[in-house]
Formats: structure tokens, sequence, C-alpha cells
């Protein structure tokens, strides 16, 4: 799209920290934002300040996925991107991962997806230019992280539907982006999981933010699907 002025953005897993990187950026452009969350609580308060409404869906469901772009369209008329960041990671070794951590990983990572853009499809593609952006994971197809498998196989799972979609889009008004951190990100749940970044230091959301903006930004000449983001030198 030629500039983000006006445009209206969902942003899903509008609650998390990473999130909140995206919002202010694309605020920054001038776009008009739609928060989906699952939790009311996380997302009240930055809906009001962006002069937005918070859509309370935790898109597990055909219904609630259907329903959260119902009201993005009642509140907005239009849909021109939608940014999914739904997708919890439970670290684990295979051994020990119980079933329900594997459900919860799957269904956060992958079920949300492609329910989600499932919804939104059909407003995507009336409008003449659009986009879908999602988060990537290295661990996904390369550079596996200890005790993170089940997770790599969700977000291998996930890019590889997002690369499935960008070509049956072909032909439409719709971008596909996958903007992948290829390092730890400098966030709550990063510094947790992660406490020492190595070598390269840690990535800083801001610099993941700025790439979806420039993702959503692009125009005739170009598309950018795959988007890695490193860690400094």
């Amino acid at each position: 799209m030629n500039g983000l002025q006006d445009k209206a953005i969902v942003v899903t897993g509008a609650g998390g920290a990473m999130a909140g990187h995206v919002e202010d950026a694309f605020e920054r452009e001038g776009a008009r934002l739609i928060l989906v969350d699952r939790d009311e609580v996380r997302i009240a308060s930055r809906a009001r300040s962006f002069g937005t409404r918070p859509i309370v869906e935790d898109l597990l469901t055909r219904e609630s996925a259907e329903r959260a772009a119902r009201a993005a369209l009642d509140h907005m008329g239009r849909v021109d991107g939608l940014i999914h960041l739904v997708g919890d990671l439970i670290p684990g070794r295979l051994e020990t991962t119980t079933d329900e951590a594997y459900r919860h990983v799957f269904e956060s990572n992958v079920r949300t997806l492609f329910l989600t853009t499932r919804a939104f499809l059909p407003a995507l593609k009336a409008r003449q230019e659009s986009f879908i952006a999602s988060l990537g994971a290295p661990p996904a197809f390369h550079d596996p992280l200890s005790e993170q498998g089940v997770f790599s196989a969700a977000k291998g799972a996930a890019t590889a539907l997002l690369r499935a979609l960008d070509a049956e889009l072909a032909g439409t008004g719709v971008t596909v982006s996958i903007v992948t951190p290829h390092g730890p990100v400098d966030t709550p749940t990063g510094r947790h999981l992660m406490p020492d970044p190595g070598p390269g230091g840690w990535i800083d959301p801001a610099r993941i933010a700025r790439a979806f903006v420039h993702a959503a930004s692009g125009d005739a000449g170009g598309r950018q699907v795959e988007i890695p983001i490193h860690p400094g030198r």
C-alpha cells in the first residue's frame, strides 16, 4: 500500500508486548487501529489511547474469528491489513511435553492463524490493496533450539500456511509478509526465556515493528514475503 494514513489495520494478540510496539509504529504512520485480544483488561486502556474499541475474542473457533471480522468491519467500514501476533511458546523437552502443552502451542500458533485469516480474507480481498503479516521463528526450519521442539513444529506449520496463502493470493491485491527475528527479542517474555541474549545482544522490538510498517507500505514495484531481522554485531 502506498502510505498508511487512515488505513484500517487489525492487530490480533493486541495486548502483548510486541503488539504494543507494532501498534505504536502504525499509529505514527496515521493508521487507524483495530485491537483484538482474548483479554479485555490487557487491551482496554490501550484501545482508549488509540481512540478505538477493543474486540475481545480468543480466535480459537470459527465463530470467534468471524465475530472479530464482523466487529472490525462494523467499526471501521473496511479492513486494509491484518497483523496476526497470537502465538504462545511453552518450552520443554519432547519426552516431557504434555498433551495439553502440545495442544495449546499448536492451537495458539496455527489454529488461530488459519481461522483468523480465513475470516478476514473476504474483507481484505475487497480492497484494491491490503496485506496480511505475522511473525516467523527461525527454529521452525533451521537453528533449532533445545527444548523448543513443539514450538518449532507449530511455527513451521504456521509459516508454511502463510507461504501457501501467498501463492493462493496471486493475482489479488493482498500481499503476505512474514517478519522473522533471528535472535532473542527484548520483551519481558524474551528475557524470561533467554536471560543471556548471546554475542549479538537483544533485538529491539521497535525494529521488528518498523519491519511490519515497511512490509505494509510496499508498492507495486515489489513485495517482501519474508523479512529477516538479525541481532546487532
